[in-house]
């Protein structure tokens, strides 16, 4: 389509010459372009990427195909998928409605990412690395995955193995914000309902564990949920994944661990495994839930234990 086509009348009558320049952004030409073409355009977009200043630094004015969303206002700065901290520019926080709700000072990813790494760079202990990372994932998931992407090396020891172990053993402590989906023998008969109470739309994998070998630490039950996020954590960033197309998940079925079982902050059900066929109708459930919604997702079954994952 070339420009004189993408013409629109307003009510008025009168051309809408911002869709007109909204095109020329996007849309190619009719007439092949060359090689150098193609090469100009890239340099030139390049290029306006790294003149800009202000609050524009390091940002591209290109047309980029915006995101449609109903949240506003607080709303946007408390889901991590929408929030961009100190990013948001000031054309921005008036149509999302969070002008004052920010400090006024605009900082760009790139900024951001230098902050957290310094807060992690400080830092001695691996756990307490994974801690600011994980309020990190809660807050602000763009910013997250782009500290991953970049320094994927130094982060993945972090967020998966071996730091993940312990982060599992402490879950419970740590426990703050809602992440991934909980399936127990109270919810059997509820599970085609059930699934529907997730935000995403479009889920194209999902991990799940009964937490019943977590690592080389055994059953820590519910607590294995740190399995399933660190790793789909992983995918995305390594894979290429959107982060809103995956679902980390924990068939609770219980817990064997008499620790777990004696743990008055155990966020679990404090009851022994289930075992047999109450086990395996659970499963079953699970997976007709999750695929009769979602029909194409993949599923990984991680750190069951070998009893379980060796059935045939």
């Amino acid at each position: 389509m070339n420009v004189n086509e993408s013409r629109k009348k307003s009510p008025d009558g009168l051309s809408n010459p911002w869709a007109i320049k909204r095109i020329s952004f996007t849309t190619s030409p009719t007439y092949p372009r060359s090689s150098a073409d193609i090469e100009h355009s890239d340099a030139h977009a390049t290029e306006e990427a790294l003149d800009e200043s202000g609050e524009w630094a390091g940002c591209s004015k290109r047309f980029l195909k915006p995101l449609t969303i109903n949240a506003r206002g607080s709303d946007i700065l408390n889901n991590p998928q929408f929030n961009k901290g100190l990013a948001f520019k000031l054309g921005e926080r008036d149509r999302l409605r969070i002008r004052g709700l920010l400090p006024p000072r605009r900082l760009n990813i790139a900024d951001q990412k230098q902050r957290v790494l310094r807060a992690l760079r400080a830092e001695t202990s691996d756990i307490k690395k994974n801690r600011i990372l994980e309020e990190l994932h809660d807050s602000n998931e763009t910013l997250y995955h782009r500290i991953l992407v970049d320094h994927m090396e130094e982060m993945a020891p972090l967020v998966y193995t071996p730091t993940v172990g312990q982060a599992c053993r402490e879950f419970a402590l740590w426990y703050g914000r809602a992440r991934g989906m909980y399936f127990c023998e109270e919810d059997r008969g509820h599970m085609a309902s059930m699934v529907y109470n997730w935000r995403g739309n479009d889920v194209r994998v999902i991990c799940v564990t009964d937490g019943s070998r977590i690592l080389g630490l055994g059953d820590l039950g519910a607590n294995g949920m740190g399995i399933p996020i660190g790793k789909l954590s992983l995918y995305c960033a390594a894979g290429g994944i959107a982060p809103h197309r995956v679902l980390p998940v924990v068939l609770d079925v219980g817990t064997n661990n008499k620790e777990l079982l004696a743990e008055p902050f155990y966020v679990g059900v404090k009851e022994p495994r289930l075992t047999g066929r109450a086990y395996y109708e659970l499963v079953d459930e699970f997976i007709q839930a999750v695929t009769f919604r979602w029909p194409h997702v993949l599923i990984q079954f991680e750190d069951f234990s070998s009893d379980k994952a060796q059935v045939g």
